[in-house]
């Protein structure tokens, strides 16, 4: 596993604690690999989810450390979201 995704999984499994989310959110992030974040929090996974948000790791790494604002990254397409909006849009309120 890479140093970014052991970085990223712990970082949002405390930002989660005690606050899980109903619908499954996919991170996949190219090149580098697919967190899936759900009710009992981050994990490495291929699962299928409600939602699917894609990003370079650049982006992401910007987007974990606040450098980079999700609602931009969208605009300017470098963050593709597909399937359930609301569960991204939980997702940025639990980790705002």
């Amino acid at each position: 596993m890479s140093d970014m995704l052991e970085t990223a999984l712990r970082g949002l499994n405390e930002k989660l604690a005690g606050g899980g989310l109903e619908k499954s959110i996919a991170l996949q992030i190219k090149d580098v690999g697919t967190i899936l974040i759900g009710q009992n929090g981050a994990a490495l996974s291929n699962e299928t989810a409600d939602c699917t948000l894609k990003a370079s790791s650049k982006t992401f790494q910007g987007l974990l450390d606040g450098s980079i604002n999700p609602m931009t990254a969208v605009m300017l397409g470098k963050l593709k979201v597909s399937g359930d909006m609301s569960a991204a849009l939980k997702l940025g309120t639990l980790l705002g």
